[in-house]
Protein backbone atom coordinates (compact mmCIF):
# COMPACT_ATOMS: atom_id res chain seq x y z
CA UNK A 1 0.00 0.00 0.00
CA UNK A 2 1.42 3.40 -1.41
CA UNK A 3 1.88 5.87 1.97
CA UNK A 4 0.28 9.17 1.63
CA UNK A 5 1.97 12.01 0.54
CA UNK A 6 3.23 14.61 3.58
CA UNK A 7 3.13 18.34 2.94
CA UNK A 8 6.06 20.21 3.49
CA UNK A 9 6.51 23.97 3.97
CA UNK A 10 8.92 26.45 3.83
CA UNK A 11 10.26 28.13 7.26
CA UNK A 12 10.18 31.71 6.67
CA UNK A 13 12.55 34.03 9.16
CA UNK A 14 11.79 37.67 10.15
CA UNK A 15 13.08 38.98 6.85
CA UNK A 16 10.86 36.77 4.80
CA UNK A 17 13.99 34.58 4.04
CA UNK A 18 13.80 30.65 3.52
CA UNK A 19 15.93 29.42 6.27
CA UNK A 20 14.05 25.90 7.13
CA UNK A 21 12.09 23.12 5.83
CA UNK A 22 9.15 21.51 8.07
CA UNK A 23 6.75 19.02 8.12
CA UNK A 24 3.72 20.38 10.46
CA UNK A 25 2.46 16.65 10.31
CA UNK A 26 4.68 14.94 11.46
CA UNK A 27 6.59 17.85 13.52
CA UNK A 28 9.70 17.77 12.14
CA UNK A 29 11.86 20.81 10.42
CA UNK A 30 14.95 21.71 8.86
CA UNK A 31 17.20 24.47 10.09
CA UNK A 32 20.17 25.60 8.38
CA UNK A 33 22.79 26.46 11.40
CA UNK A 34 26.40 26.95 11.98
CA UNK A 35 28.93 24.03 11.37
CA UNK A 36 30.03 24.16 15.33
CA UNK A 37 26.04 23.23 16.33
CA UNK A 38 26.42 20.63 13.59
CA UNK A 39 29.44 18.89 14.53
CA UNK A 40 28.39 19.06 18.40
CA UNK A 41 26.13 16.54 17.38
CA UNK A 42 27.65 14.89 14.86
CA UNK A 43 30.57 14.20 17.04
CA UNK A 44 29.22 12.02 19.98
CA UNK A 45 25.96 10.01 17.93
CA UNK A 46 27.18 9.32 14.55
CA UNK A 47 28.62 5.92 14.06
CA UNK A 48 32.07 7.23 12.84
CA UNK A 49 32.55 9.81 15.36
CA UNK A 50 33.28 12.60 12.78
CA UNK A 51 31.97 15.48 11.15
CA UNK A 52 32.25 16.38 7.61
CA UNK A 53 35.13 18.68 7.52
CA UNK A 54 34.26 20.79 4.18
CA UNK A 55 30.82 20.70 4.44
CA UNK A 56 29.17 23.87 3.14
CA UNK A 57 25.43 22.78 4.32
CA UNK A 58 24.76 22.14 8.02
CA UNK A 59 21.41 21.47 9.50
CA UNK A 60 19.50 20.84 12.35
CA UNK A 61 16.93 18.50 12.94
CA UNK A 62 14.04 19.64 14.92
CA UNK A 63 11.13 17.24 16.29
CA UNK A 64 8.18 18.92 18.31
CA UNK A 65 10.72 22.36 18.60
CA UNK A 66 13.42 20.08 20.39
CA UNK A 67 16.78 19.55 18.46
CA UNK A 68 16.63 15.43 17.76
CA UNK A 69 19.26 15.55 14.77
CA UNK A 70 22.04 17.05 12.43
CA UNK A 71 23.17 16.83 8.67
CA UNK A 72 25.79 18.07 6.92
CA UNK A 73 26.26 18.47 3.24
CA UNK A 74 30.10 18.53 1.85
CA UNK A 75 32.03 18.97 -1.13
CA UNK A 76 33.11 15.55 -1.34
CA UNK A 77 36.45 13.97 -2.06
CA UNK A 78 35.19 12.21 -5.46
CA UNK A 79 33.66 15.12 -7.56
CA UNK A 80 33.81 13.94 -10.89
CA UNK A 81 30.38 11.78 -11.21
CA UNK A 82 29.20 9.66 -14.16
CA UNK A 83 25.24 8.19 -14.49
CA UNK A 84 24.82 4.84 -15.13
CA UNK A 85 23.34 6.56 -19.01
CA UNK A 86 27.11 7.87 -19.30
CA UNK A 87 26.43 11.13 -18.59
CA UNK A 88 29.52 13.48 -16.86
CA UNK A 89 28.25 15.69 -14.46
CA UNK A 90 29.78 19.19 -13.86
CA UNK A 91 31.22 19.18 -10.54
CA UNK A 92 30.29 22.20 -9.75
CA UNK A 93 26.83 21.37 -9.48
CA UNK A 94 27.34 18.17 -7.11
CA UNK A 95 27.84 17.98 -2.97
CA UNK A 96 27.79 14.98 -1.24
CA UNK A 97 25.65 14.50 1.54
CA UNK A 98 27.65 12.82 4.20
CA UNK A 99 25.94 13.16 7.46
CA UNK A 100 22.91 12.45 9.32
CA UNK A 101 22.23 11.04 12.79
CA UNK A 102 18.77 11.33 14.11
CA UNK A 103 17.52 10.68 17.74
CA UNK A 104 15.35 7.28 18.14
CA UNK A 105 12.45 9.59 19.37
CA UNK A 106 12.19 10.59 16.03
CA UNK A 107 8.93 9.17 14.34
CA UNK A 108 8.54 5.62 11.73
CA UNK A 109 10.03 7.17 8.07
CA UNK A 110 11.87 10.12 9.73
CA UNK A 111 15.15 9.54 7.52
CA UNK A 112 12.99 9.48 4.38
CA UNK A 113 11.21 12.86 5.98
CA UNK A 114 14.45 14.43 6.41
CA UNK A 115 15.96 13.85 3.02
CA UNK A 116 12.52 15.18 1.37
CA UNK A 117 12.80 18.57 3.58
CA UNK A 118 16.65 18.50 2.82
CA UNK A 119 16.02 18.05 -1.22
CA UNK A 120 13.38 20.80 -0.91
CA UNK A 121 15.31 23.35 1.09
CA UNK A 122 18.19 23.21 -1.53
CA UNK A 123 16.02 23.67 -4.23
CA UNK A 124 14.87 26.47 -2.39
CA UNK A 125 17.86 28.22 -1.43
CA UNK A 126 21.13 26.57 -2.95
CA UNK A 127 20.00 26.65 -6.62
CA UNK A 128 23.62 26.34 -7.54
CA UNK A 129 23.67 22.41 -6.52
CA UNK A 130 21.62 20.55 -8.72
CA UNK A 131 22.89 16.61 -7.59
CA UNK A 132 23.55 15.10 -4.04
CA UNK A 133 25.38 11.95 -3.99
CA UNK A 134 25.98 9.77 -1.03
CA UNK A 135 27.14 6.19 0.03
CA UNK A 136 26.12 3.28 1.71
CA UNK A 137 28.65 0.76 3.26
CA UNK A 138 27.71 -2.80 3.35
CA UNK A 139 30.00 -3.87 5.42
CA UNK A 140 28.41 -2.33 8.60
CA UNK A 141 25.32 -3.29 7.07
CA UNK A 142 24.09 -0.42 5.43
CA UNK A 143 22.21 -1.24 2.05
CA UNK A 144 20.74 2.07 1.39
CA UNK A 145 17.48 1.73 1.64
CA UNK A 146 16.19 5.18 2.71
CA UNK A 147 18.32 6.55 -0.26
CA UNK A 148 16.13 4.23 -2.34
CA UNK A 149 12.93 5.27 -0.59
CA UNK A 150 13.86 9.31 -1.31
CA UNK A 151 13.90 7.98 -5.20
CA UNK A 152 17.98 8.09 -5.56
CA UNK A 153 19.59 6.43 -8.16
CA UNK A 154 22.10 3.60 -8.20
CA UNK A 155 25.21 4.46 -9.93
CA UNK A 156 28.01 2.48 -8.67
CA UNK A 157 28.83 -0.28 -6.31
CA UNK A 158 32.64 0.48 -5.36
CA UNK A 159 34.68 -1.68 -2.86
CA UNK A 160 34.88 -0.51 0.46
CA UNK A 161 38.32 1.46 0.72
CA UNK A 162 38.85 1.80 4.13
CA UNK A 163 41.00 0.91 7.28
CA UNK A 164 39.61 -0.45 10.50
CA UNK A 165 41.66 0.80 13.64
CA UNK A 166 41.40 -1.63 16.54
CA UNK A 167 39.50 0.97 18.39
CA UNK A 168 36.84 1.01 15.70
CA UNK A 169 38.02 3.92 13.80
CA UNK A 170 37.37 3.65 10.08
CA UNK A 171 39.71 6.18 8.62
CA UNK A 172 39.00 6.86 5.01
CA UNK A 173 42.92 6.21 2.55
CA UNK A 174 42.80 10.06 1.55
CA UNK A 175 42.85 10.66 5.78
CA UNK A 176 45.35 8.04 6.65
CA UNK A 177 47.80 9.66 3.10
CA UNK A 178 47.27 12.74 5.12
CA UNK A 179 48.31 11.23 8.12
CA UNK A 180 51.65 9.53 7.52
CA UNK A 181 52.17 10.57 3.83
CA UNK A 182 52.16 6.64 2.97
CA UNK A 183 49.38 3.75 2.40
CA UNK A 184 51.99 1.10 2.94
CA UNK A 185 50.41 -1.58 3.53
CA UNK A 186 53.94 -2.44 6.45
CA UNK A 187 53.75 0.73 7.44
CA UNK A 188 50.66 0.33 8.61
CA UNK A 189 50.68 -2.73 10.16
CA UNK A 190 53.52 -1.33 12.79
CA UNK A 191 51.88 2.19 13.40
CA UNK A 192 48.11 0.59 14.21
CA UNK A 193 48.81 -2.85 14.96
CA UNK A 194 45.55 -5.28 14.92
CA UNK A 195 44.69 -2.62 11.70
CA UNK A 196 42.28 -4.37 9.28
CA UNK A 197 41.06 -3.45 5.53
CA UNK A 198 36.93 -3.11 5.35
CA UNK A 199 35.29 -6.03 4.00
CA UNK A 200 32.45 -4.82 1.41
CA UNK A 201 31.03 -2.31 -0.63
CA UNK A 202 29.88 1.16 -0.95
CA UNK A 203 26.89 1.81 -2.66
CA UNK A 204 26.95 4.66 -4.62
CA UNK A 205 24.18 6.80 -5.15
CA UNK A 206 22.84 10.24 -6.79
CA UNK A 207 19.39 12.43 -6.38
CA UNK A 208 18.90 15.19 -8.97
CA UNK A 209 17.21 18.19 -7.22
Amino acid sequence: MKRRKLNKSPVLGFCGFVIGYECKEKGIKLMECDKTQADAIIVPHHFSHKVTKNSCLNLLVLYKDKIRGAMQIGYGIRPHIKTEKGEVLDYHQVREFDRMWLSDDMPKFSETICLSLLHKYIRATHKEIKYLISYADTSIGNKGTIYKAANYEHIDTIKADFYVLPSGERVHPVTMWHRHKTRAWEVLTKLYPGIKKAEGFQLKFLKKL
